[in-house]
This record gives structure tokens, sequence and C-alpha cells, in this order.
């Protein structure tokens, strides 16, 4: 398998950018210590925030950032605006990524409900690769199996 993890966020609270995860296998370290929440909604949780780039975000122009705090998770690339998915690379590692969007994603985040990462670890260097195998179906027996072995995460808080 090209994939080795996975992540459900899904937005659950009134929060513009914030995605609560809601599923996952668990078993990527840099997630289960980065996206844990210290505060207000679901305490010892995951989530974390799909947001415009800021204006001061250094490196190549896109559109939009998964971040966790001030810190910067991956830039989101998606160089087909008419397809439900993107890629990036995970900062800090060797890993690269990629993104599903749910099915109401339209442009500027409007209706986005949830996102699903992928991780490929050792892939940071070979994101458009990557990309052709997501895009010609190559990696759907990867998405199905880490989507059934993940497990359900109980999001419990106020908002």
């Amino acid at each position: 398998m090209i994939l080795t993890d996975y992540y459900k966020g899904e937005k659950l609270t009134k929060s513009k950018n914030r995605f609560d995860i809601t599923a996952s296998t668990g078993e990527y370290d840099t997630f289960e210590s980065l996206l844990i929440n210290k505060r207000i909604f679901n305490i010892g949780g995951l989530s974390f925030n799909y947001v415009p780039q800021p204006e001061n975000h250094k490196g190549k122009q896109v559109d939009f950032i998964l971040s966790k705090g001030n810190h910067s998770i991956t830039k989101v690339f998606r160089p087909n605006i008419e397809t439900l998915f993107a890629y990036g690379d995970i900062n800090g590692t060797t890993d690269g990524c990629i993104m599903l969007f749910n099915n109401d994603y339209k442009e500027a985040g409007i209706g986005l409900t949830t996102i699903e990462i992928f991780i490929a670890r050792g892939c940071k260097n070979d994101k458009i690769p990557l990309w052709n195998l997501l895009t010609d179906g190559e990696l759907n027996n990867d998405i199905e199996s880490l989507r059934q072995k993940a497990v359900t995460k109980s999001v419990t808080g106020k908002d």
C-alpha cells in the first residue's frame, strides 16, 4: 500500500474553519501529537483548521492551508478545481498526503463539511505521482482499506 494513514475531519462546531477528527487509523504520530485539543471543544480529541493562506505565508502560492494553531500542517494544492481532490506534504516530515473533500464542496470552502486526509509516508517528493495515481483511480483500494481500518472517534464538549 502506498497510503499508510487516514484522518477524517468533520465540521462539528460553529467555527468557520475547524474540523474535528471523527475517524482515523490513529497511527500517525505527527498528527496524534500535533492535533490534540487542549481547550474549549473536544478536549483531548484531535482537530485541524482549513484556512485561507495568510498573506505572510511563505512559499508557493496556494489558496488554503491545513493548520493547527500557528503551525502550518500542509499547503493545499488543487490542480483541477473540478475534482474534489487535493495534495500536499506534511510540514517537517518526509511525508506526502492527499485530501478528499465532501461532494458539497464549492469554491472558497463554502459547503465544505468533510476533509479526508490520507498520508503517504516518505512520499514528500512524490506528490505529483501521488496526484496522478489518485486521479487515475489507482489509489482507490488503498483509500477503501484505510477507511475500513479506521476507528470512529467520540467527539464531546461544548461549542
